[in-house]
């Protein structure tokens, strides 16, 4: 990654916004070099605004991963619209990404949505990243795209990149640094993330069950961490974390899919996701979840409160 050049000290947050599954939680694990995001196919993977911590000798950036806008209005959607269309009222910078699709170039009214909160809320402090820019076989296919979007939004700022072949980073890096105000550290120096170890573990988690659950069960499904016993040594790694909680599917038929026959599935997910905890505490952990069955978690806001996932007025 290029390093900011000039010798004064900036900070600022960064909001990171889009429609689902452009690619802002893999854009913002691959600029940070850290997973802090969880990265799956289905839409609205995100659930909570992820601040991500970018240092440098003489930055530090502070990415806003919020979750994909989208259009259906049930409770759940609900919270997660507003999240993310919060964001850009709250960062210095607001970074919209789209990504390169089959065909022409074209903006969906759902992407307008999202550049349109994106400039009400950040004025011309935007930037559009344009993704999965490896999809096109020419580097002059570029060209076309980059018009049209210019010509649509009226953004002048718009970057192409491939956050899964890390290409065009650095570009981008330097672009969202050098528009950082000058200001002391937001966060301390050695933190990449301002996450909670027990929420990043519910992540890890969810990931999980996402990535091997494939269509079968929605992105309706959460992860409750109830207990969590940390018995690891103060002055270095090693120990043992004990984790207990439970996964809430919305249907029967869902529950079956995670728990497999003979509950080969939910030991697959839990042994994956236990390896990602142990590397991101350090630490060996036990883990031992139970799925649970709540059909309305989804469609009142007192459930989605108890399951951890809100938004106020500010968020």
């Amino acid at each position: 990654m290029s390093k900011n050049q000039d010798t004064s000290f900036k900070a600022g947050f960064i909001a990171v916004v889009g429609r689902p599954n452009v690619g802002k939680s893999t854009l913002v694990n691959a600029l940070l070099g850290e997973k802090v995001s969880i990265v799956s196919p289905k839409a609205n993977t995100t659930r909570t605004r992820i601040h991500a911590i970018l240092n440098g000798d003489n930055h530090q950036a502070v990415l806003i991963d919020t979750p994909g806008f989208c259009g259906s209005e049930t409770p759940l959607r609900k919270v997660l619209r507003r999240l993310a269309g919060n964001a850009p009222k709250d960062a210095d910078l607001t970074m919209v990404v789209t990504d390169i699709v089959k065909g022409e170039p074209k903006l969906t009214k759902l992407e307008k949505d999202v550049i349109s909160a994106a400039q009400h809320g950040s004025g011309d402090r935007v930037v559009l990243v344009l993704n999965k820019v490896d999809r096109l076989k020419r580097k002059d296919d570029l060209l076309p795209w980059m018009a049209h979007y210019q010509a649509e939004t009226g953004i002048s700022a718009i970057i192409p990149v491939s956050a899964l072949k890390r290409d065009g980073l650095d570009k981008l890096e330097s672009y969202l640094l050098d528009a950082l105000p000058e200001s002391e550290a937001i966060f301390p120096r050695d933190l990449h993330t301002d996450q909670a170890e027990r929420l990043m573990c519910e992540e890890l988690l969810r990931e999980q069950i996402l990535l091997l659950t494939h269509q079968e069960v929605p992105h309706s499904v959460a992860v409750v961490i109830e207990s969590f016993l940390d018995e690891r040594p103060e002055d270095g790694e090693g120990g043992l974390c004990s984790i207990e909680g439970k996964i809430v599917v919305e249907r029967d038929s869902h529950k079956k899919i995670v728990i497999g026959k003979k509950g080969l599935k939910i030991k697959d997910i839990s042994t994956r996701a236990r390896k990602e905890m142990e590397s991101l505490l350090g630490s060996k952990v036990f883990l031992r979840m139970t799925v649970l069955v709540d059909d309305q978690w989804t469609k009142r806001a007192a459930s989605l409160r108890k399951y951890g996932i809100q938004a106020g007025d500010s968020a």
